[in-house]
């Protein structure tokens, strides 16, 4: 369109601006794609790319239905984790309560049968002794000297 015989106005079609409508317009600037998505400005329209398969919809606002559950999963096995630990030290103070303010040993019977039984095994096994013996043999003509004398061992055993 022209104004005077100098100047000009340009009247851009839709998606266009500038002064010679040379610009697309960027549909990206008021947008804010959600979850780490990014907004690709597309001609007359704007696109926002998500991050990974986990979300979808117009401005990746809409979270799978598997990624929902792998969040409350990891949550519950943390909560199950964190009780067990709790659990575990509760159970070490509660004995050693018992053990040293009130003078209760859960365990005193348990230790007393484990040590009758290992004296038991102890006393099943009988101990051989070993005698020596020193004989002397030598020749009947010639009187013994060291290098006739042997030492020979003998066992015995007294059951």
């Amino acid at each position: 369109m022209n104004i005077s015989s100098s100047e000009f106005l340009c009247k851009c079609a839709e998606g266009w601006e500038g002064i010679h409508c040379e610009t697309m317009v960027n549909y990206c600037g008021n947008i804010t794609c959600e979850n780490n998505g990014v907004c690709r400005p597309l001609f007359r329209d704007y696109q926002c790319e998500c991050s990974s398969s986990d979300y979808s919809g117009r401005y990746c606002e809409i979270t799978a239905s598997t990624l929902i559950a792998r969040k409350a999963v990891s949550k519950s096995f943390g909560y199950i984790a964190i009780i067990c630990i709790l659990i575990v030290i509760g159970f070490i103070v509660i004995l050693d309560a018992l053990k040293y303010i009130f003078r209760i040993d859960p365990t005193r019977d348990e230790l007393e049968r484990l040590q009758r039984q290992k004296l038991s095994k102890k006393k099943k096994t009988p101990a051989i002794p070993m005698r020596f013996k020193y004989v002397h043999q030598s020749s009947s003509q010639v009187p013994p000297t060291s290098s006739d004398t042997s030492i020979s061992i003998i066992e015995e055993s007294s059951v």
